[in-house]
């Protein structure tokens, strides 16, 4: 019984690793960044997931003064974000962005987008003397399926071959037990 569970689990990873995605993201962490320097800041601006789909969008955004070349903590920055146009859609936010609790030289937002487009993202960030704000294009694309179907597919396939395994190694038990 050990062996054959120990051999289906093998299986099992085998599979997820050979057709799981290419790309993992660790600790939920933006890929790659845009970065736009308004006034005396550099805004670095970028998303999960790297290619944005309909639904859940994570914002993550980093600001650097650039005179001393510093990452700045605790500064007040918001996001709007404008829908393509003629998209019925609603605007979203103006949404404050929190700071990161694992790096606070971060700050997130997240939101939701309900149409695929072209979205404009302004990310605003509060001085003491003034605003900064700058625009970022995000391209939002509806989501394949085919990466869920899969994903249903090899768990039923795994869930069945381990129901079956389970069902003959308690047939052997009872077997034995009877002579």
């Amino acid at each position: 019984m050990t062996g054959i569970l120990f051999r289906l689990v093998t299986v099992f990873v085998i599979t997820v690793i050979a057709f799981g995605p290419s790309t993992v993201l660790g600790n939920g962490r933006v890929v790659s960044f845009e970065s736009k320097v308004i006034g005396p800041y550099e805004i670095a601006f970028g998303t999960i997931p790297g290619t944005p789909s309909v639904g859940n969008l994570h914002i993550t955004i980093s600001l650097t003064e650039i005179a001393s070349d510093t990452l700045i903590t605790g500064a007040t920055v918001t996001v709007s974000g404008m829908p393509p146009p003629e998209s019925g859609s609603e605007k979203i936010g103006p949404i404050h962005a929190t700071t990161n609790l694992q790096d606070p030289t971060f700050y997130d937002v997240n939101t939701v987008v309900d149409q695929e487009g072209i979205w404009t993202f302004t990310t605003t960030v509060q001085s003491i003397e003034k605003q900064y704000s700058a625009d970022f294009e995000v391209t939002v694309k509806n989501a394949s399926p085919i990466a869920g179907i899969v994903t249903l597919m090899t768990l039923t396939a795994f869930l069945v071959v381990l129901g079956l395994a389970i069902r003959a190694s308690l047939g052997r038990h009872g077997t034995a037990r009877k002579k």
